[in-house]
């Protein structure tokens, strides 16, 4: 009957058909579940889902209204709500018993389970396949019903947030670890350092005890200028001039080398004499 309708008249039948648009329901897809690949070593994640499914609550669902999450959830190492595991891996469960038509979950307004469901599989050496789902097992046995992804992603938000949490703390292991090795290696060159400055003490110390000594030994003899010299502060001629000596003075000689003396004349002050210049006191 619409082969004569012209185009305009079809179009406006169709649309007429058609629900108002404040009633269409929102397409969401169930039960795609939730995975991905973390650069992270397989036994570090496992402990971190561990502490998630450990922790009383599953998020992304919720009861009532103004509420956001379910608490009162408690780990399971099994459950009938999903078939058994028979990959490889670890396979970890939260559950929530006794929900009222849990929000997320694919049409449902009965009382039940919701329960979550972590497989860990490792993948490499330093990688690790996350695989996170989630249902909720209605009391009628009617089935489960999917989550429309709410509550995985909400779970790895919590999960990857401990894993952050667990970088930044293994960064600051590591940077304090490298600061306290630069502090034992500088201590080692300190107490080295130490040891060495210690061995320098103790041979001058017995430097200037043989010096001391020979001093004592090739010393202390009185003289007396045999021809006017001068007191020179090196044992060289061309050294500075500290005095002249008149013919006659008496010195002290304090040490003696093949050409030179040093001697200390009366009025304490120290130099050297060139040799031949000196004899024996009277």
């Amino acid at each position: 009957m619409f082969r004569h309708a012209s185009r305009a008249t079809l179009l406006l039948a169709f649309l007429t058909l058609l629900p108002h648009s404040g009633y269409a329901r929102k397409h969401e897809h169930f039960g795609d579940g939730f995975s991905i690949d973390l650069d992270h070593p397989y036994d570090e994640v496992v402990k971190v889902v561990q502490e998630v499914a450990n922790n009383g609550t599953i998020r992304g669902t919720f009861e009532y209204k103004g509420t956001h999450d379910l608490d009162g959830a408690r780990a399971a190492k099994a459950t009938h709500a999903f078939p058994p595991w028979t990959g490889a891996g670890t396979v970890l469960y939260k559950e929530r018993p006794n929900t009222l038509a849990p929000e997320n979950f694919y049409a449902t307004n009965d009382s039940g389970t919701v329960v979550v469901r972590y497989v860990l599989q490792p993948i490499g050496a330093n990688s690790t396949r996350l695989k996170i789902d989630a249902i909720f097992d209605a009391d009628t046995h009617h089935g489960a019903h999917a989550s429309n992804g709410q509550v995985e992603n909400k779970e790895f938000e919590v999960i990857s947030g401990k894993i952050e949490d667990l970088e930044q703390q293994q960064k600051k292991q590591q940077q304090e670890a490298r600061v306290e090795e630069q502090q034992n290696k500088l201590q080692e060159l300190q107490q080295d350092l130490d040891a060495e400055n210690a061995k320098l003490d103790t041979l001058s110390a017995r430097e200037k005890q043989l010096h001391t000594q020979l001093e004592e030994r090739q010393g202390a003899a009185k003289v007396q200028v045999r021809t006017a010299t001068d007191l020179k502060a090196e044992p060289y001629n061309q050294a500075k001039v500290m005095r002249a000596l008149p013919q006659g003075e008496l010195v002290t000689v304090l040490l003696r080398t093949a050409s030179w003396c040093r001697v200390q004349v009366a009025d304490g002050a120290q130099g050297w004499i060139y040799r031949p210049t000196l004899e024996s006191a009277p």
